[in-house]
């Protein structure tokens, strides 16, 4: 089994992506996904991006093998009605946060994060949705440092928090602590380098990544190719099956 939590569906502003929903699912489940996490990417740059998860919902029903993630956002002013929304489908395992986009600190929405912690939903926060270098020069938008996802999970014990975007270094300077803390996982959708996987594995990080596509803004041969290359076996397995089932509390 593979499991990609980090997907999305739907039009992206700063570059053409091929987001029709079936055309994604088709191209991940080519490489052999067989249990896709999605979100919205519309959501992303609608200011209040609760309206899309609507139409994920839709977009996702009667499809067997995809799990919709709704996004989230406390600057919105109905998001607890969202939150009781989004926990009562029996679909959703996760939510998203775009600190970024939507210009919150997770230091300032501890209510915010409780309230999803008491309701049992896992969290990915998005550090990085696009390279800087691909942004529009008008719509920059700053990652989100991944020490700041560390530092909420570690405020917030139970809940169980999955680091979206980071890059390679910044997971390997902060390995100490994500190893302190079993609530943390985080994806490979941008560690990029070379035998960077492998890399993070021999950093101790290996019962912690979790493959993400991030598909359709990347490639998905190219995400699986990034785990399955340069390590063993059982280790890919771990990656790519078994880490993921820890952060969905299924094992």
């Amino acid at each position: 089994m593979i499991i990609d939590l980090n997907s999305f569906i739907g039009p992206w502003p700063s570059h053409p992506v091929a987001g029709d929903a079936e055309q994604v699912w088709a191209s991940l489940r080519a490489v052999g996904v067989s249990r896709i996490f999605a979100s919205h990417l519309s959501a992303v740059w609608c200011r209040n991006p609760h309206i899309y998860n609507r139409e994920l919902f839709e977009a996702v029903d009667g499809v067997d093998d995809v799990w919709p993630v709704p996004v989230l956002d406390p600057t919105v002013a109905d998001w607890k009605r969202e939150l009781e929304k989004v926990s009562g489908h029996d679909r959703v395992q996760m939510v998203r946060l775009l600190p970024n986009y939507g210009g919150y600190d997770l230091a300032g929405v501890g209510d915010f994060l409780l309230a999803i912690q008491e309701a049992n939903l896992a969290v990915i926060v998005q550090t990085c949705l696009e390279d800087p270098r691909r942004h529009h020069p008008m719509a920059v938008v700053p990652s989100v440092a991944s020490s700041a996802v560390v530092d909420m999970a570690n405020d917030f014990p139970d809940l169980r928090v999955m680091i979206a975007g980071a890059k390679a270094a910044e997971l390997r300077n902060l390995a100490d602590r994500i190893l302190t803390l079993p609530n943390v996982y985080a994806d490979t959708a941008q560690v990029d380098g070379l035998d960077v996987v492998k890399v993070l594995v021999d950093a101790g990080l290996g019962t912690r990544l979790v493959l993400g596509s991030h598909a359709p803004l990347f490639i998905p041969h190219a995400a699986l190719a990034r785990v399955v290359t340069d390590i063993e076996d059982d280790v890919a397995q771990v990656i790519l099956k078994d880490n993921a089932l820890r952060l969905l509390n299924e094992i």
